[in-house]
């Protein structure tokens, strides 16, 4: 996957005293029928809190952002703007690397059922950037040249960085020796988006923590402990086990 190194993604000061500052009407309670048939839920309270609330304009929060999305844009290079593209999509496949197995093929009960263990997850999401409305970083700005394709949506949160995030927490539970590189391809899901210009830093990193949030209370639900008792979802991940670690393949970088 795409790697940053030359740059690091670490909060704001100011953004993370105003997530702890932020006491927001909370959206509705987001639920997802789940394979079993009953409805997991999510609550949003403590999920808004820790997304917290967008920089203000003309703050040094986003301004800081605007800079860092200049900077990489004359920094990308054309090898760097094509693998965001792998990225695009919003598909557990994308994690067939970092398992060792190909997910549709030879977990079809997991690539399932994580589709639908997502779906409350996107609803969170859609709530808060509904609520807040923050413009496009190459609406707002006209010297952003995106490389990936322009979105009409809100900016704030990310909606890569919290499904990529939600993903990589959600598939390191049920195969925790492949966290590091789960995790490597949930960051790199919303990294691309600010290495493209298609949102700020800060959208990145409240997708990221509304992500890790979200699938820290679906993975405590008792239809997600269900989920993993199953039979065929624990043959499923025998399978994945069986990939020594040094036959795993190399991480697009």
């Amino acid at each position: 996957m795409i790697c940053f190194a030359s740059y690091r993604l670490a909060a704001p000061p100011m953004l993370a005293a105003m997530a702890l500052a932020a006491g927001l009407a909370a959206p509705l309670a987001a639920r997802a029928d789940t394979p079993g048939g009953s409805a997991v839920l999510l609550n949003p309270d403590p999920l808004s809190r820790v997304v917290g609330l967008p920089p203000a304009p003309g703050s040094a929060v986003a301004r800081e952002d605007l800079a860092i999305l200049l900077w990489l844009q004359g920094a990308r290079t054309p090898e760097m703007a094509a693998n965001t593209w792998l990225l695009l999509e919003r598909n557990l496949g994308t994690f067939s690397r970092a398992l060792g197995v190909d997910v549709a093929k030879t977990t079809p009960q997991i690539y399932g059922a994580l589709k639908t263990f997502l779906k409350p997850v996107d609803a969170v999401k859609d709530n808060l950037k509904d609520r807040y409305q923050r413009p496009r970083p190459f609406v707002s700005h006209a010297q952003i040249q995106p490389c990936l394709p322009l979105e009409k949506g809100y900016s704030f949160p990310s909606g890569h960085a919290t499904w990529y995030r939600a993903a990589s927490e959600l598939l390191a539970d049920l195969v925790p020796e492949r966290r590091e590189r789960l995790v490597a391809v949930g960051s790199h899901g919303g990294n691309s988006r600010v290495l493209c210009g298609v949102h700020y830093p800060s959208d990145v990193q409240a997708g990221q923590r509304l992500g890790a949030a979200a699938a820290a209370q679906l993975i405590a639900s008792p239809q997600w402990k269900a989920f993993k008792a199953d039979p065929a979802v624990m043959a499923e991940v025998e399978a994945i086990r069986k990939v020594p670690a040094a036959a795993l393949p190399e991480q697009v970088r």
